[in-house]
C-alpha cells in the first residue's frame, strides 16, 4: 500500500506537469473549496489545504479525479485514480445469477441410479477403435472436412538390386544411374549432389542453403537414398521417416515437393488425425512436430521405429522447444518416461539462416549450439566453387524490390489523430469511471508505451482468476477498442469505427441478460463511435488512408494483365479481412479484382476469414483468385510462382520474413515492394533486413574458416551441457508428476473462466481422446446449447453445435457439442476449451485452495482420468489444443 509520502510526491509531479493555462483552469474549478488568498500561490499550498480540509487523501482522491476529468486531462485523472486504487481494499466480487456451488449429491446420484453409467456402456467397446476429436472447429459457419490424403497408388517400385549405392554416395550421377533411381525426369543440380553426398558421409547434419536453393528437394534425395538403403537390408522392418514443418499452412506444399522425387509414399498428417494410423502404409509422414511428440509421449511410435527425422526450418524459434522435446527422446538416457533407443534415426536439419547473430563473435557459438541441439557434429553447405556459381545461377532469385514511401496527408492525419485521441480518452474514461470500473483495476503501463496490450491481457487473466466478471467485461471491451485504435495506421477511420460499432453490437447482444455495467459500457462506447462517424459524415470527406490509395494504384497497374496475380502481406488477420472487403468493393477495381484471404491459425478472425487454407491457396495458384491478402501463414516456404507482385503492406516482421517475401518473386517479371511511410519503424526494419544475405554469407564463411575438429569438439561440449540440463529438468518433472499423482485428489470445481459460473465438480472431469468434458448430469443444465442449422460432418464425429456458459449475464462460448459416430451410446459430449474454464481445487499438501488457468489441457499439472481405459491413447494434442483454444476470444479480438 502506498505511503503518505508517495501520495504527496504524486501531487508534486502533477504540479510540475501542468501548464500555466491548466493551472488557471484547475484553480477556477476549485471554487470556494480553498481560501481565495492562496489561489494565486503555488499548487503545493492548494494541495496542502485540500488535504487539511479532508477533500483529498491517499485513499480518497475522487475529488481530484472529477476535476481533472472535467478539464479533459484524462491522463492525469487516470494516474490519480490508479494511485487511489492501490490504497483501497479490493471490492468483494458480486454474485452473478446461478453462480452458486454445485451440491455434490442428489442430482448425480439419482441419474446414476436410473441410468447406465458411461463407464458401463462402453466397457464392451473395441479398444483399437481410434477416435478423432475435431478440437480446431470454427466458431461460425461451415468448414470443409479434413481430407485424408492417401499415398499415391501409382508409385513404380524400385529394382534395388540394380542400384549401386556407392554411386549415390560418392560418384557422379550418370543418366543411366538417375534412370535406375527414377530421377531421369528431374535431374538434380551438381550443387545438390554435393550436398547429398556430403550429408551421407556425416550422417547427421544441418543443411544450410540460401533461400530459394531448394532445400526440400535435397532432403527428398536423402530420404530416397535412405529408403533404398533400407530396402537392400533383408529384414522385415519397414522404412519410416518424419518430415516436420513449423507451420500447418506448409504441410501440403512440402509434401508435394517430397512426392516429386518419386518412390516415396508421402502422407500428410493434419490436425484432425493421428500419425500412428499412417505408419504401416507410408514412408514419409509430413506433420507438425507436436503430432510426433504426441505419439512419442504415448509410446505409440518409438524413436527406434524411425529411420530419418527431417527438421524443416530448424532455426525456427517459435517451435524450437518442440524440436528440442523430440531430440530429448534421442539424447536423454535413463529417464523413466523415455524408452531406450536401440538405433537412433538419421537427423537432417534444414535452414536458410544458420543462426541469428548480433556480431561476428557470436556466429561460431550459436552454430555450435544449433548443431548440438540436433546431434549434428557439422553442417553441410556448398563448398565447391563451380557448384557455388551454379547455385547462384539456378536458385530462385531474390528480388531487390522497392520501398514505396507514402507521404502523410494533412487532412487524413488530422482526422486520424482526432479519432485516436477520442478512442484513447474513451479507454481512460472507462478505467476512471467508478461505475464502469467498480473494482478499480488499472494497467501498470501507459497507454502509449510498448507492451500496453500485453499488460491488458495479463490484467484480464488476473481478474478471471479472481472471478471479477465485471472487470473481465471491461477489459474485453477495452482490448477491442485498443486493437482497433492501432489499426488506424493502416486502415481508414470509417473502416475502423464501423467495425468497432459492429463488434460491440455482437458482443453485447450475445448475452441474454447483460449486467448493468455491460449495458453502461456498451451505450457509452456506442455513443462515442456514432459521434465520431457522424463527424466524419458531416465533414463531407471520405478520407482515404494514403497507403490504401497507393495500394489501389498498384493493383490497377498490375491487374491490367489478366494473367497477373498479386500477393499482399499484412500484419494482422483483421487487416487481411478488412482490406479484402475494401478491395472487393472498390469501384476502380470492379471487374479486375478477385480477392481472397489466407491467414494463420490464431485468433477468432483467422477462423472466420480462412476456414480452409489449402482451398484458398489452390484457388490463388489456379487463377480463381488473382489477389491474395495473407498474414505470416505463408511467409516461410510457401510457393506462389504465379505472382507478378509481392507487396508488404506496411509490415516487416523480421529479417527472415523480409527475405521470404522477396523470395516469393519467382517469375522473371515479378516485383517486390513495401508500402510504408518514411522513417517509420517498418521503413528502418526493411533497411536493416537488406543486410541479411550478406549476414548469411558471413556465417558460412566464418564456419568454413574454422577447424572442423575444433568445431566438433565445441559442439560436443555444448551438447554435454545441454543434455545434462535436459536430463535434470526431465527428472524434476517426473518427480513432480509422481508426487502429484500420489497426493492429488480431484476435489474442487470447474468454472467458467470469464464469470466464475460453476459448471461442475472436478471429480467428474474426464477425458476421451483429445476431448475433456464433465461427465455429470447437472453440467448439461449449466450450459446454453446453440445447435447449428447444418451439422458439420467429420471422419468419426459430427459437430452439432456450440456450448455456451449457462449464466445469462455471460454466455461466453465454452466449447462444442459433439456427436460421436463410433460411440452413439454416450453422445453427445461437450468438449471444453481449456482456455474457457478455470479449476479450483484444494492442495492436499497444504490444504490451501489453488486456481488453475491454463491455455492447453496438456499443461494441467495433474492427470485427468480417461473416461475408459481403452479410450483412444492420445495425449492432449497441442496442435488441436492451440487451434481450438485460440477461438477463446471475443469476436473483436484481433
Amino acid at each position: 500500500m502506498p505511503s503518505e509520502r508517495e501520495f504527496r510526491a504524486l501531487l508534486l509531479a502533477i504540479e510540475d506537469d501542468l501548464s500555466d493555462e491548466e493551472r488557471k483552469k484547475f484553480v477556477f474549478l476549485l471554487a470556494d473549496d480553498v481560501p481565495r488568498r492562496i489561489k494565486d500561490g503555488p499548487l503545493v499550498d492548494i494541495f496542502t489545504e485540500l488535504i487539511n480540509r479532508g477533500h483529498i487523501s491517499k485513499s480518497s482522491c475522487e475529488y481530484l479525479v472529477k476535476i481533472f476529468e472535467s478539464m479533459k486531462l484524462l491522463t492525469v485523472a487516470y494516474r490519480i485514480a490508479q494511485f487511489e486504487a492501490q490504497s483501497v481494499p479490493p471490492v468483494p466480487s458480486p454474485t452473478l445469477e446461478n453462480t452458486q456451488p454445485l451440491e455434490n449429491n442428489s442430482s448425480t446420484e439419482d441419474y446414476q441410479n436410473n441410468h447406465s453409467s458411461l463407464m458401463e456402456i462402453i466397457n464392451d467397446f473395441n479398444s483399437t477403435d481410434a477416435m478423432t476429436f475435431t478440437s480446431d472447429l470454427p466458431s461460425i459457419g461451415p468448414i470443409t472436412p479434413p481430407i485424408l490424403e492417401e499415398p499415391s497408388p501409382e508409385i513404380v517400385p524400385l529394382t534395388v538390386e540394380n542400384i549401386d549405392l556407392k554411386i549415390f554416395e560418392s560418384s557422379l550421377w550418370s543418366d543411366e544411374f538417375l534412370e535406375k533411381i527414377h530421377l531421369s525426369n528431374i535431374r538434380p543440380y551438381e550443387y545438390q549432389r554435393e550436398l547429398v553426398q556430403n550429408a551421407i558421409k556425416v550422417r547427421n547434419t544441418i543443411i544450410c542453403l540460401r533461400a530459394g536453393g531448394k532445400k526440400t528437394f535435397v532432403a527428398a534425395l536423402l530420404l530416397k537414398y535412405y529408403l533404398i538403403k533400407k530396402l537392400t537390408v533383408k529384414d522385415d522392418k519397414k522404412f519410416l521417416a518424419f518430415f516436420l514443418v513449423s507451420r500447418r499452412a506448409m504441410l501440403k506444399q512440402q509434401a508435394n515437393k517430397l512426392k516429386q522425387i518419386g518412390n516415396l509414399r508421402v502422407i500428410i498428417c493434419d490436425e484432425a488425425n493421428d500419425a500412428t494410423q499412417y505408419v504401416l502404409n507410408s514412408d514419409v509422414i509430413v506433420c507438425t512436430p507436436q503430432k510426433l511428440i504426441k505419439c512419442l509421449r504415448m509410446k505409440t511410435i518409438l524413436i527406434s521405429n524411425i529411420d530419418v527425422l527431417c527438421f524443416d526450418e530448424c532455426h525456427d524459434s517459435p517451435i524450437r522447444s518442440q524440436y528440442i522435446e523430440i531430440m530429448q527422446y534421442i539424447l536423454c538416457k535413463n529417464i523413466e518416461q523415455i524408452p531406450p533407443v536401440e538405433t537412433p534415426p538419421v537427423i537432417i536439419g534444414l535452414t536458410a539462416i544458420g543462426v541469428h547473430h548480433m556480431n561476428s563473435s557470436q556466429i561460431v557459438p550459436n552454430l555450435a549450439n544449433l548443431c548440438a541441439t540436433f546431434n549434428c557434429m557439422t553442417m553441410t553447405t556448398v563448398l565447391n566453387k563451380e557448384n557455388q556459381e551454379e547455385l547462384e545461377r539456378c536458385a530462385t532469385g531474390i528480388s531487390e524490390g522497392e520501398v514505396i514511401c507514402v507521404d502523410k496527408q494533412t487532412d487524413y492525419e488530422k482526422s486520424k489523430s482526432s479519432i485516436e485521441k477520442g478512442l484513447e480518452e474513451l479507454i481512460l474514461e472507462l478505467f476512471i469511471n467508478r461505475e464502469t470500473n467498480p473494482f478499480r483495476i488499472f494497467s501498470e503501463k501507459d497507454i502509449h508505451s510498448n507492451g500496453y496490450e500485453q499488460s491488458l491481457v495479463l490484467l484480464k487473466e488476473s481478474q478471471q482468476k479472481a472471478c471479477n466478471f465485471p472487470s473481465v467485461l471491461l477489459l474485453n471491451y477495452i482490448l477491442v477498442i485498443y486493437r482497433h485504435l492501432k489499426a488506424l495506421t493502416n486502415l481508414t477511420p470509417q473502416m475502423v469505427l464501423l467495425d468497432l460499432k459492429e463488434q460491440f453490437e455482437t458482443i453485447y447482444k450475445s448475452r441474454e441478460h447483460p449486467l448493468q455495467i455491460d449495458t453502461m459500457i456498451y451505450r457509452k462506447c456506442q455513443s462515442v463511435f456514432k459521434k465520431k462517424l457522424a463527424e466524419l459524415e458531416e465533414s463531407g470527406k471520405l478520407l482515404m488512408n494514403p497507403k490504401l490509395e497507393k495500394l489501389v494504384d498498384l493493383l490497377k497497374i498490375h491487374l491490367a494483365n489478366p494473367n497477373h496475380r498479386i500477393l499482399i502481406l499484412v500484419e494482422r488477420t483483421f487487416y487481411a479481412k478488412k482490406i479484402c472487403e475494401f478491395l472487393q468493393s472498390h469501384p476502380d477495381l470492379k471487374n479486375l479484382i478477385k480477392p481472397c484471404c489466407l491467414v494463420g491459425n490464431t485468433g477468432s478472425n483467422a477462423r472466420e476469414v480462412n476456414k480452409n487454407q489449402t482451398t484458398t491457396l489452390e484457388g490463388f495458384q489456379t487463377g480463381i483468385y488473382n489477389v491474395m491478402i495473407a498474414t505470416d501463414a505463408i511467409q516461410a516456404g510457401l510457393n506462389t510462382p504465379q505472382c507478378s507482385l509481392v507487396l508488404r503492406y506496411d509490415f516487416v516482421p523480421d529479417n527472415i520474413g523480409t527475405l521470404q517475401g522477396r523470395l516469393r518473386a519467382h517469375t522473371g517479371d515479378c516485383k517486390y515492394c513495401l508500402i510504408t511511410t518514411k522513417d517509420s519503424a517498418n521503413y528502418n526494419k526493411e533497411k536493416d533486413s537488406r543486410k541479411y544475405e550478406q549476414d548469411l554469407k558471413e556465417v558460412l564463411e566464418t564456419w568454413k574458416g574454422i577447424s572442423q575438429d575444433e568445431f566438433k569438439e565445441r559442439v560436443q561440449k555444448v551438447q554435454e551441457s545441454l543434455v545434462a540440463e535436459w536430463t535434470a529438468n526431465l527428472i524434476k518433472l517426473a518427480i513432480a508428476q509422481s508426487v502429484n499423482a500420489k497426493t492429488f485428489e480431484l476435489t474442487g470445481e470447474v468454472s467458467c473462466r470469464a464469470c466464475g459460473y460453476v459448471l461442475g465438480q472436478l471429480a467428474q472431469l474426464c477425458r476421451h481422446g483429445d476431448s475433456y468434458f464433465l461427465n455429470q448430469r447437472d453440467f448439461y443444465n449449466r450450459v446454453e446449447e446453440k445447435p447449428f442449422d447444418t451439422p458439420e460432418e467429420y471422419a468419426k464425429s459430427t459437430l452439432i453445435g456450440e456450448a455456451h456458459c449457462g449464466s445469462k449475464e455471460c454466455r461466453v462460448r465454452l466449447g462444442n457439442i459433439l456427436s460421436l459416430r463410433d460411440y452413439p451410446q454416450f453422445s453427445p459430449i461437450y468438449p471444453l476449451k481449456c482456455k474457457a474454464v478455470q479449476i479450483k481445487y484444494i492442495d492436499n499438501t497444504n490444504e490451501k485452495e489453488k486456481t488453475i488457468m491454463k491455455k492447453k489441457w496438456s499443461t494441467v499439472p495433474f492427470d485427468i482420468p480417461f473416461l475408459v481405459d481403452d479410450s483412444c491413447p492420445n495425449d492432449a494434442d497441442d496442435d488441436n489444443d492451440i487451434f481450438y483454444d485460440a477461438c477463446d476470444s471475443l469476436p473483436g479480438d484481433l
